[in-house]
């Protein structure tokens, strides 16, 4: 069939009518029922229609520094996934892209372990290597020529990340009537327009310019960097770079001057939410309105620490069970305790831990390893925190990857708490220490033993594989391996109440605080976790991805 095909590609053998560029005129220029009848019209325009997917993925996102040091700023986590595979789901899902082509350069490899051929997302990949990284876009994209195959193809950025966009929409568009369609999106805000390039409408919604990073912006229409192209576009490409061979070619201007010479550049307005991540504060913003589209129908698990002899458990159960905003409470146990049948009496999970595991972190690192749900709260079985603070964890948790608690705020100390004088002041000095350690990561703590705390499930992931604690350190672990791995951390005061004299005993000692300290220097003296390591886990759920 297809050969058959091939031997008619410029015009329909029923009814003459001239194909190529303007096949999607044949059916309104033809409607009697003959003409509509005609199946080769319609197995040429599935076959026209059926596009490519194109992600260049070469640079050095130079720009995203120091986040992009060992990553590859595609590879950068959007709330558990890579950009680029969110980017690999819109083109399989929304525009039902089976073959998929991708530039890489700068880290690639790191790229090609992790999607492989892409059996396990639900496409084929194959890739391309760009070894001159100063040609930038336009020579990512002409040296897949040779990969593209149909007569079509849709380039999407590695670096562009789109929540709840409306993709499918591209596939009824005319974008068969030009060399090349790009899309854009109206915004207010003339700073990110100037960061990316304009695009400059006419009345009748047609392409009258675009301009790479305008430094006077008179348009409401922010270029993104999805493109569908036909393949005259490489053979463009390819006289620009023997014209331009020392200069360089911008993609964006090139196709700016084949407009202007031509006409053959089509609009379509994407709607839905954009992020172009170029630096901190665009990822931490590409995050939030992912975590903050999908957090209402995130569940949250309730982890409640215990020594295994709270008297006041069923009082402590009851007060955050009123919230109800839980999917389980769980109750984590050491092996030995008398609070077990209590814990079941009141509706609680009992998390019994291992004989080898009853210190602090190592019964917790075992009860997170078994939670279920999106976000991860951990308490006190005592009845340290109050209920009410939870509010304030979920609050700002579509803003970090973790939101932890300080116990140093006087004014919400009870009076007769275990934080006041010397204790306080060390929480004080561990949290500036960590700190000044980690400036460049933006944090701002006055407490690193706080226990009470809000975790993404995703995040917990990324970061479980590399703590190694047992103590009351893990605390402090948690916190200092997010931000080694450029995840956010954010203190907020909450109420404190704490009055046991065991645990003074057992965890405000001067050993404590070495231990404390111990571990800050550890992690600062040592080098950033070997990519290996982050890799074999990320390699692990690529194994098991198909979204």
């Amino acid at each position: 069939m297809a050969a058959y095909l091939a031997r008619y590609v410029s015009g329909c053998p029923f009814c003459r009518f001239e194909l190529g560029r303007s096949a999607g005129k044949h059916l309104s220029l033809s409607p009697d029922s003959s003409i509509m009848q005609c199946y080769y019209f319609y197995a040429i325009q599935l076959l026209m229609t059926k596009l490519q997917g194109l992600i260049p993925a070469a640079g050095k996102g130079v720009r995203a520094r120091p986040y992009t040091h060992d990553i590859h700023k595609g590879m950068l986590d959007i709330h558990g996934a890579p950009n680029i595979q969110r980017i690999v789901g819109i083109m399989r899902d929304q525009l039902a892209i089976e073959e998929i082509v991708i530039v890489i350069g700068h880290l690639g490899e790191t790229i090609q372990a992790y999607f492989g051929d892409g059996s396990n997302f639900g496409v084929k990949i194959r890739y391309v290597e760009n070894n001159d990284l100063d040609k930038g876009l336009a020579w990512s994209i002409a040296l897949a020529e040779r990969e593209i195959t149909a007569e079509y193809f849709c380039i999407m950025l590695c670096d562009e990340c789109y929540i709840s966009s409306n993709h499918n929409e591209i596939l009824s568009f005319n974008y068969y009537d030009y060399s090349v369609t790009c899309c854009g999106l109206t915004v207010d805000d003339n700073r990110l327009i100037q960061k990316n390039f304009a695009i400059y409408l006419d009345a009748h919604q047609n392409i009258k310019a675009l301009e790479e990073k305008p430094k006077v912006v008179s348009s409401r229409i922010l270029g993104t960097g999805t493109f569908v192209c036909d393949r005259s576009i490489f053979a463009h490409l390819t006289m620009l770079f023997e014209l331009n061979s020392e200069d360089g070619v911008d993609f964006v201007s090139a196709l700016n001057e084949l407009h202007q010479t031509q006409a053959t550049l089509g609009f379509f307005q994407i709607e839905g939410t954009y992020v172009n991540i170029n630096d901190r504060d665009s990822l931490h913003l590409a995050k939030y309105h992912e975590r903050k589209r999908c957090f209402e129908r995130s569940a949250a698990g309730l982890l409640i620490y215990s020594e295994g002899h709270e008297t006041n458990i069923n009082f402590t159960i009851q007060r955050y069970a009123e919230l109800d905003i839980f999917e389980t409470i769980s109750v984590v146990l050491p092996s030995r305790n008398t609070i077990e049948d209590r814990v079941l009496a009141h509706g609680a999970v009992p998390i019994v831990c291992p004989p080898d595991s009853n210190d602090y972190g190592a019964k917790l690192r075992h009860a997170m390893n078994l939670a279920s749900e999106d976000i991860i709260i951990l308490t006190e079985a005592d009845y340290s925190f109050s209920a009410r603070d939870v509010e304030k964890l979920l609050t700002y948790l579509p803003e970090a990857d973790m939101v932890i608690g300080s116990r140093t705020t006087r004014q919400l100390i009870e009076q007769g708490s275990n934080m006041r004088g010397m204790v306080r002041l060390a929480h004080h000095a561990l949290g500036l220490l960590v700190e000044i350690l980690w400036w460049n990561r933006r944090g701002r703590f006055t407490d690193v033993g706080c226990t009470f705390r809000a975790i993404w499930k995703s995040s917990w992931e990324t970061i479980k594989h590399d703590l190694i604690s047992d103590g009351p350190e893990f605390s402090a672990e948690m916190m200092i391996e997010l931000m080694r791995q450029h995840q956010r951390v954010i203190e907020i005061p909450v109420n404190y109440f704490n009055q046991s004299q065991s645990t003074k005993k057992q965890y405000q000692t001067v050993s404590i605080f070495f231990r404390f300290l111990k571990l800050i220097f550890t992690r600062r003296l040592s080098r950033n976790p070997e990519k290996s390591s982050r890799w074999r886990h990320k390699l692990h759920k690529s194994s098991d991805a198909n979204t």
